[in-house]
């Protein structure tokens, strides 16, 4: 999360307090009821981790999720009725709006072939014969004394790995939850249901329901391309407002062009590169400084350190689209339409652009930058390009911080969803072991519960991490006597 001590020299035309947001908590009768016992026990909205009203009094009660080990005060207890209420009405209201279906159709599908078990800790997959962790976000409250996680509970590969051994030897190696056959989702190399495939037979791209975070995106969540498991973000972040904690198309091409254009992740501070057929975000901004007398001056910030001014609003195109076809309604889109949205806002209000200005561009990243660290333009640190000064200059945020915190959304039987990419491992099928070797040197699996996109990632990239153990082998029928 970032610090309340930022954006000291960024320009605005109005004062704004820094609110971290996260997703809004149901308000059904039944959950207030349990939010209120909560707090009659001393648990505290916001409060320091063991007090916490959701994380550690209304998760362990409504999913049976673990508490926190810091946890010091006793559980209320409710009836059984009321917290069952509560715990459809959760998965009802966090089920993303599908403006294609009804919210009764969606609901049925999001949650179906999916059975929670161990009060609400592990869910069953009827389909992949697994059991998933039902935390989608544990290493951000359980390292099991592993070293390289990030507080928002994001990881690179090495770290993904040692986090699953680490659980499988917990307990004396009894394992977290009594298993110790935990492990990473598995993704086939070759996928019949992707859209596309790379230049070594690889499949990747949207539609691949063959991997096992494919399948719960797109069979057992019923999603399709380019819905988020987790709605858009509203929130204020210093003075910027809207920030979306996933990743935003910069102006600049990759060094390999087969790899589209640079990105930078406003959820790890990670700039790497994405193919123009993926759904990002964008951050409109003006080289410069505006004049002083610009009337634009609420709506705009100056960053004096990268010389640029930026759209305070920081996904404007989820509620203008200046008429550009293509743009999703939680404001996301691919490359081609970015460039689009731009020159469209130049071109806003009768030829005199948005807000009065017509020199609205997409952020550059320009030449290979020495703080990367990575080689080129690729890693963490790289304060060179325009929103890598933003995000470490003027918010202040570290590598693998996020821009806001976590989600806690309920999806399902699933709760804290993160809508941003997690790690996977290759393996030919779902309930084979991971493959020590990776897609190629250097990049592992990962797959998006923002937008449905399944590619690699360099193993240096910090992304989240959930996990399931194999169910028992299918029973071999005899063959029938003739």
């Amino acid at each position: 999360m970032i610090s309340r001590n930022v954006v000291s020299t960024l320009v605005i035309g109005a004062a704004s307090n820094l609110i971290l947001a996260g997703s809004s908590l149901a308000q059904s009768p039944s959950c207030q009821q349990i939010r209120l016992a909560c707090k009659a026990a001393g648990f505290i909205q916001g409060g320091p981790v063991g007090n916490r009203l959701v994380k550690d009094c209304l998760d362990p009660i409504v999913y049976g999720a673990r508490q926190s080990e810091r946890a010091s005060r006793v559980l209320p207890d409710i009836a059984p009725p009321l917290v069952a209420a509560c715990r459809s009405n959760l998965a009802g209201e966090q089920t993303p709006p599908q403006a294609a279906r009804s919210q009764s159709q969606s609901q049925s599908q999001e949650i179906s072939g999916l059975t929670a078990q161990e009060g609400g800790q592990t869910v069953f997959d009827s389909r992949l014969n697994v059991d998933w962790l039902a935390d989608a976000n544990l290493p951000a409250k359980r390292t099991f004394g592993v070293l390289g996680i990030n507080k928002t509970g994001s990881m690179d590969y090495a770290a993904a790995t040692r986090w699953v051994a680490a659980m499988n030897a917990f307990d004396h190696g009894a394992g977290y939850l009594g298993h110790n056959t935990w492990q990473l989702p598995t993704t086939p190399a070759t996928d019949a249901s992707c859209d596309r495939s790379g230049r070594n037979g690889e499949s990747f791209g949207f539609n691949c329901s063959g991997s096992a975070l494919g399948s719960l995106y797109y069979v057992s969540f019923s999603l399709r391309e380019p819905d988020s498991a987790v709605p858009a973000l509203t929130n204020t972040v210093g003075p910027f407002r809207n920030f979306q904690p996933y990743l935003y198309w910069s102006k600049s091409p990759a060094a390999d062009p087969k790899q589209g254009f640079v990105s930078f992740s406003f959820n790890s501070g990670f700039q790497g590169a994405n193919v123009w057929r993926n759904h990002l975000y964008v951050l409109p901004m003006i080289k410069g400084k505006l004049p002083t007398a610009s009337t634009t001056a609420s709506e705009t910030i100056y960053d004096p350190v990268a010389q640029v001014t930026w759209l305070a609003d920081a996904n404007l195109a989820s509620r203008q689209t200046f008429g550009v076809a293509g743009i999703n309604q939680d404001g996301s889109m691919d490359h081609a339409t970015a460039v689009q949205w731009i020159n469209a806002m130049n071109k806003a209000e009768g030829g005199r652009g948005y807000l009065g200005q017509t020199a609205w561009d997409l952020p550059e990243t320009g030449a290979p930058d020495p703080s990367c660290s990575l080689k080129g333009t690729t890693g963490f640190g790289c304060t060179s390009s325009a929103m890598g000064a933003l995000f470490y200059r003027q918010l202040r945020l570290r590598p693998g911080e996020s821009v806001v915190a976590p989600a806690e959304a309920h999806v399902g039987p699933f709760y804290d969803v993160q809508p941003y990419l997690y790690w996977a491992c290759e393996a030919d099928a779902i309930r084979s072991a991971c493959q020590s070797n990776g897609p190629a040197d250097g990049f592992e699996w990962n797959f998006s519960f923002g937008n449905g996109f399944e590619g690699t990632n360099l193993v240096g990239n910090n992304l989240y991490v959930m996990v399931y153990y194999p169910g028992p082998a299918p029973v071999q029928l005899a063959p029938k006597s003739p």
